[in-house]
């Protein structure tokens, strides 16, 4: 835990604030808003829950305030015909979904836990959904929370219009505009300034707090009594961060590996003598550091400015740059050849476009859906880890248990050239599924790391060697947000349903090609669907040679 965010737990403890806002680095095992497949089952399960409390109130004959408000609540957002997957792919509609089967819900349970014997048979029918059924818990109310934060900073929203639930795409959206049921209200809006302090995003912390005493203000009505002890806590808060926001800005700088900060402080006092080296920290400008060493800080920034859309490389890099036809000499794409997008010719990393069908592409969705698992990732030890740098599930399919699966690994054969089969040449087929906000941050895809002695690594990597090659298949358009970007590359690849992303993850020699670090992009809107295949080294050796020189990179998909 970072020394700041124990002095904050210690101080929201005394302002009032509950503590239990305040992120862990790790998510539950079996957390829900990591895959938005798994979210949907939250709404129908709302329904459940919303239809048992509609017959408890007209049983009842009397107006219960806090229930009613819980299902006016429901109301104003499920009219319509709106599908369980419109709802969720709104990420501040996912968020409310969240928090009324956790905060809202473990209000009215204490309410029912007063009723008469109805009040206590409605209360023992959803009890019993929630032991029997996917059901959210608190940190996935927190997870929900942290990922609206992300989202505002990476994509850099206006605070205020995602508050009111509005808010706009990214490049690629073509301008489109996203407006949710609901609003964020001033208690939500203090909820992800509690978030966001505690993930380090001081700036933005401050960003909410006044985005919380906005909404007070417009719609204090709604608060009754309780409006001025609202506006206090926010006002501790205020005090508080901005007093830690200004110490780090002074002592740290703007903007570390795991804080950021405004670059000029709060508190004016701090300019007295200190102008000129705050107005030059406001005046410094990005330049783009591509082809070479990153430090952590480094390819943050660059691949948040992916994220957006934003290009970094120089425009004689991108007029090199050519979609063509490629048949390489196989029969089978003489006439269907590929349609290859070069997104990159240093690192070589391609879009190969219809790559599999419409039909294939939901085949491999169908069968993973009822397989998915938190994702992990490689930690610090090298040991596979939960956390939030990687927010979503994953699901393994084995060609037998599908007839089309083999069809699919040939089809990927032919368009790269390598060997996908025995098992020994390729991974099984990895579906994964992104939630609310769902990002992977910046990592490599080789899994022997030559820092690692041989007697420390997997016995089977060392058998079949490295991950060569990565292909990436994108299984779902995204509405907005959900790219693959490389940081040292200067690469962005948007998701189009059925297209692929294909690059080398090492030299000739077998070395990890560090260019090709690459991250998955926050899903500002919609649902992320991909399917990866990871080729391995040893069974290429008649493909994919070696070259002559040790930083020797392939330099084409014809292999």
């Amino acid at each position: 835990m970072k020394p700041v965010i124990a002095i904050w737990m210690l101080v929201s403890g005394c302002l009032g604030i509950p503590t239990s806002t305040v992120i862990t680095e790790q998510p539950a095992v079996d957390d829900i808003f990591s895959s938005v497949s798994k979210m949907e089952a939250l709404v129908h399960q709302e329904n459940a829950i919303v239809d048992m409390l509609d017959s408890f109130l007209i049983d009842a004959k009397q107006r219960i305030a806090i229930i009613q408000n819980y299902v006016t609540a429901y109301r104003q957002v499920m009219n319509g015909d709106l599908s369980s997957s419109k709802l969720v792919a709104n990420p501040v509609d996912a968020y409310h979904l969240v928090k009324r089967l956790t905060i809202d819900w473990d209000v009215v349970e204490r309410v029912l836990e007063a009723e008469s014997n109805s009040s206590r048979n409605a209360l023992n029918h959803v009890l019993v959904l929630r032991e029997t059924s996917v059901f959210p818990n608190s940190e996935d109310l927190h997870g929900a929370a942290i990922a609206l934060v992300r989202l505002q900073d990476t994509y850099q929203l206006n605070v205020t219009e995602l508050a009111d639930g509005h808010y706009n795409g990214v490049d690629h959206s073509r301008g489109q505009v996203f407006q949710s049921r609901r609003d964020l209200s001033g208690r939500d809006c203090l909820f992800m300034a509690q978030h966001a302090f505690a993930d380090g995003y001081y700036d933005t912390a401050l960003q909410w707090a006044e985005a919380a005493l906005g909404q007070f203000a417009r719609k204090g009505d709604s608060y009754g009594s309780e409006l001025e002890a609202f506006r206090n806590e926010v006002k501790h808060f205020v005090e508080f961060a901005s007093r830690v926001h200004d110490d780090v800005l002074e002592r740290q700088g703007p903007r570390g590996v795991n804080w950021q900060t405004n670059s000029h402080p709060v508190d004016r006092q701090f300019l007295t003598g200190n102008s000129e080296k705050y107005n030059s920290l406001a005046e410094q400008q990005f330049t783009p550091k591509l082809y070479q060493h990153q430090t952590e800080d480094e390819e943050n920034e660059h691949y948040e400015r992916l994220c957006r859309g934003e290009k970094l490389r120089s425009a004689n890099i991108e007029a090199s740059l050519r979609c063509r036809l490629v048949t390489r000499g196989h029969p089978a794409l003489l006439l269907q050849p590929l349609k290859v997008e070069e997104q990159s010719l240093d690192p070589m990393i391609v879009v190969l476009h219809d790559l599999l069908t419409e039909r294939q592409t939901e085949v491999l969705r169908e069968l993973g859906e009822p397989k998915l698992a938190t994702s992990l990732h490689r930690g610090g030890e090298g040991k596979f880890v939960r956390s939030m740098i990687r927010t979503s599930k994953n699901a393994w399919l084995q060609e037998h248990e599908n007839a089309s699966l083999p069809a699919m690994r040939r089809r990927m054969e032919i368009a790269t050239g390598l060997i996908y089969g025995p098992e020994t040449a390729s991974e099984y087929f990895q579906i994964a599924n992104y939630g609310i906000g769902g990002l992977y941050k910046t990592h490599t895809d080789n899994v022997i790391h030559p820092d690692v002695r041989p007697e420390d690594q997997d016995p089977w990597n060392l058998y079949v060697g490295d991950r060569i090659a990565t292909l990436m298949v994108y299984l779902t358009n995204v509405e907005a947000g959900g790219a693959t970007v490389f940081p040292r590359a200067g690469v962005t690849c948007w998701p189009r349903k059925g297209s692929a992303a294909f690059w080398w993850n090492l030299y000739k020699s077998g070395e990890p090609d560090l260019t090709t670090r690459h991250g998955a992009c926050p899903v500002l809107h919609g649902s992320k669907w991909v399917s990866n295949k990871w080729i391995r080294q040893y069974d290429q050796m008649l493909v994919a040679k070696c070259g002559l020189h040790p930083l020797e990179k392939f330099s084409s998909l014809l292999v």
